[in-house]
Parts: C-alpha cells; structure tokens; sequence
C-alpha cells in the first residue's frame, strides 16, 4: 500500500430533506455532516488528501464550511450528474497509484468508526474493495417491480444492508474503468458494490450508529446515536 486518500461525496440539493440548505450543511451536536466527516477521517492520521466533491452550486459555501479543516493536499471539486460521476471526479482529480486506496464516503452518514476504517483497508489488500455492512434485523422478501405483492422471502441471515465508507485499490479503479460502465448514465452503479459487479468485496460489519441522513427526522436520529469515536492506536 502507498498512500490513502478520501472521496467525500457531498453533491446534495436538499430536495428529498425539503430544507433550504442540502443535507450536508444540516447540523448536529452542533456541527455540519460535512464537518463531522472531515473530522472523522482527519482523526484517522493516515490520510494523504482528502477531496470533497461538491454540487458545483455550493462549492463556495462548502468552502466556507471547511475553511479551517482543510490542509495543503485537500481539495473541493464539482460533482457530476449522478453519484457514479460524482465520485468519479474524485478519483481522478487525483495522480494515484495502482497499490493507493480510496476511502468513498457519503457524508449523510456521520458515524462511521475509526477501527473500521483499518479494517476496510486490510479487507481491500485482499479484495481490491471493501464496504462496511450491516445485518438485516428484520424478514425480508422481494417484490417485482410494479407488483402489489410479494415474490419470494430472502434468507434474513443472507442478507446485509451496504453503507459507508467503502473503500477500492487504485489497480481495480483502473479495471473497472477499462470495462466502460460508465457511458450509460441511466445504468450508474450507486455505489461500489454495485460497481464492482460479480466480483467479491471485502466486507466490514457495523451497527446501528452508522445511519444516514435522508429524510425529515433523521438528523434527531442521527443527533441521538451520535458517539465521539476515538483514534484506534495500531
């Protein structure tokens, strides 16, 4: 491994929270989302750049923001028209290598751990991507699309909800890259796993805390199950 970077995806309007300001601006204990998760990761240590990808809209306001976290190697750079795109302009406004590591992030979720962060690159090494996970507490069952009702039940112990941060190698980048997923827009993975296809990904398990903040409530949520996560000493 060379060096870590982080892709902080904060391209929200604010459309499905109904506020005037996107999500990222939303605070709790006092700070924005967007703050919390440049803290998380700067807390890490191990970080070489972060960048964080913005809705081109609220670029200066996401300067403003982070005015005082920022370093020398961080950056802010416009988004593009989905996630897919947008974390695409992350990565390659950035010179990186085939043994790098990306951390991508969705900064809706303020409660990520520092002890997952190792572990998403130890499962990386061996996998050349990793997401942490959650179990489903919950039956399952799949429904078709336009059905009214249910097709078949899923195997609750099969199943796991993907969160952030996932975090890929700078060899499968450049694999995934190469198969040209990227030219049909209505067909963008939403995230890693989706973008890696068939192949294996490492995973991380997580809890409850690691929650995203979507819609109307959650920032009381997500205010509630919030918890000061302390540098892991490796």
């Amino acid at each position: 491994m060379n060096n870590l970077y982080v892709v902080l995806l904060a391209g929200g309007t604010g459309t499905r929270m109904g506020t005037e300001v996107p999500k990222q601006f939303l605070k709790i204990r006092g700070e924005s989302l967007l703050r919390h998760s440049v803290k998380r990761f700067r807390k890490f240590g191990l970080i070489k750049a972060i960048t964080v990808v913005s809705h081109p809209d609220w670029i200066l306001e996401t300067e403003k923001e982070l005015d005082d976290l920022l370093e020398r190697n961080d950056r802010i750079v416009p988004g593009g028209a989905s996630r897919h795109l947008s974390t695409l302009c992350g990565i390659q406004s950035i010179s990186y290598d085939t043994k790098d590591i990306f951390f991508i992030h969705d900064v809706a979720r303020p409660n990520f751990k520092q002890n997952e962060l190792y572990q998403l690159v130890e499962q990386t090494k061996i996998f050349g991507g990793a997401s942490i996970v959650a179990k489903s507490t919950e039956s399952l069952v799949r429904v078709r699309i336009h059905r009214n009702y249910t097709d078949e039940p899923l195997k609750r112990e099969e199943v796991y909800s993907v969160k952030t941060p996932q975090s890929v190698a700078g060899f499968m980048i450049q694999e995934l890259l190469a198969e040209g997923l990227d030219s049909d827009i209505k067909n963008h993975p939403t995230d890693l796993c989706t973008w890696m296809g068939n192949r294996r990904v490492g995973i991380v398990e997580t809890d409850f805390h690691n929650i995203k903040v979507t819609s109307p409530g959650d920032t009381e949520l997500a205010d509630s199950l919030f918890w000061e996560d302390l540098p892991t000493v490796e």
